[in-house]
C-alpha cells in the first residue's frame, strides 16, 4: 500500500465529505476499506511500516517483501473486499434502516474506484502483484506503469466527455489529474 496516496486520498475525501449528505457514513465507509487491508495483512504475516491517521485519511504501509506476491495481491484487494462484504451484509436492509442506499452506494464506489488499474490505488497494486507473479519485477513495475499512464489517459479523456456532453461536475477530471500527478511524484 503506498504512503504516497497521502495528497489523494486527503483531496478526494474533502472533494467526497463536501459533496456527502451523510459525511459520517463515508468515513465509516473508508474505515471499512482499511480495515479490509489491515487484517488480511495481519492474517497473510505483513509487517506494517506505518499507521498514519490524518484529519481526512487513514495511511496504512506494509512491508510485504517476505510474504510473497500472492498474498501482497490478497492485501491489496483486501479492502475492495471488506467493502463489497459490508454492501452484502446490509443489503437486506436496505428498506429498513435509513441510509443503508447511501451506505452501499459509498462502498461499491470505493471499491470499484479502488480496482481502476493505477499504480497509486488498489488495482494497480493488485495489477503489479499478480504481474510478479509470472514476470520479472522489473518488467512488471514497467508494464504496470504503462497501464497506469493509460487508464489515467482513459480517465481523463471520459472526464472530458462527460463534461461537454453533460455538463457534469468536474469532480472526475480533477481525480485524473491529480492521479497523474501522484503518479509523477512515484517515479
Amino acid at each position: 500500500m503506498s504512503e504516497k496516496m497521502g495528497t489523494l486520498a486527503l483531496v478526494i475525501t474533502m472533494l467526497s465529505l463536501s459533496t456527502s449528505p451523510h459525511p459520517f457514513v463515508l468515513i465509516l465507509c473508508y474505515g471499512i476499506h482499511e480495515l479490509g487491508h489491515l487484517l488480511f495483512a495481519t492474517l497473510l504475516g505483513a509487517k506494517m511500516r506505518k499507521f498514519r491517521v490524518g484529519a481526512f485519511h487513514l495511511s496504512l504501509s506494509y512491508d510485504c517483501s517476505q510474504i510473497g506476491y500472492g498474498r501482497e495481491l490478497l492485501i491489496c484487494l483486501g479492502g475492495i473486499i471488506f467493502n463489497a462484504l459490508a454492501t452484502i451484509i446490509v443489503l437486506p436492509f436496505i428498506n429498513i434502516i435509513p441510509n443503508v442506499d447511501f451506505f452501499i452506494t459509498c462502498n461499491l464506489s470505493l471499491a470499484l474506484m479502488n480496482l481502476y488499474p493505477v499504480s497509486i490505488l488498489d488495482g494497480g497494486g493488485a495489477l503489479k502483484s499478480l504481474l510478479m507473479l509470472i514476470v520479472s519485477e522489473d518488467k512488471a513495475e514497467k508494464i504496470s506503469r504503462g497501464v497506469s499512464v493509460f487508464a489515467i489517459f482513459l480517465m481523463w479523456l471520459v472526464s472530458i466527455y462527460l463534461q461537454l456532453v453533460f455538463s457534469s461536475n468536474v469532480s472526475l477530471l480533477f481525480i485524473s489529474i491529480l492521479l497523474l500527478v501522484e503518479l509523477c511524484l512515484t517515479l
